[in-house]
């Protein structure tokens, strides 16, 4: 029963989250939302057994890309959404890729259930190898914290040299509060 719980907890972060910061206004509270989504990821992950996984969700996403999104958007000169209006054209995009999209998921439950039942009659069956006991996540931690370890550690150097760049570039240029014409110097 509370295994039921968490799982629903879990999807309706997930759900909720990605629907938020996609209908929000607010671009700040729209990259909250988006964490709150991400978070709600890492906890399916962590029901599907894929532990390191929901890890590298929690450290990679919500802890390098989703705070380098927030401070892009502390940046943003409408913060609130009240200049941005999507034209028509657009909008249908929208919805029309939201159609697809649920096309997509419909879909994908349907794979979902059809390898579930096969998994369970793979398990049931004598002198098989599990399948989920017997992958390799392992191997792909090894080869993250060996090879790629620093090109990993590069990257996050980078990001983080890109973002002091981008503050003192619009410190450079951001107008005064009085609203005149000449820039603040820093």
């Amino acid at each position: 029963m509370i295994e039921t719980l968490l799982f629903a907890g879990c999807a309706l972060c997930a759900i909720a989250g990605a629907l938020g910061a996609a209908l929000v206004k607010n671009l700040f509270h729209a990259a909250l939302l988006l964490g709150l989504a991400l978070v709600g990821t890492a906890g399916l992950y962590l029901f599907l057994e894929a532990q390191w996984l929901a890890c590298v969700q929690v450290v990679v996403y919500v802890g390098g890309i989703l705070v380098l999104i927030l401070f892009a958007t502390l940046f943003s000169a409408d913060i609130l959404g009240a200049v941005q209006r999507a034209p028509w054209s657009v909008r249908m995009a929208g919805w029309l890729g939201a159609v697809l999209a649920g096309g997509v998921a419909w879909r994908l439950v349907q794979v979902v259930l059809a390898e579930a039942r096969h998994l369970d009659r793979t398990r049931s069956a004598p002198g098989v190898a599990d399948p989920l006991t017997t992958s390799g996540g392992a191997a792909a931690g090894n080869v993250l914290l060996s090879s790629w370890f620093v090109p990993f550690l590069a990257t996050g150097l980078l990001l983080t040299v890109a973002l002091v760049a981008a503050v003192a570039t619009v410190q450079r240029f951001r107008r005064p509060a009085n609203g005149g014409s000449e820039a603040i110097r820093g």
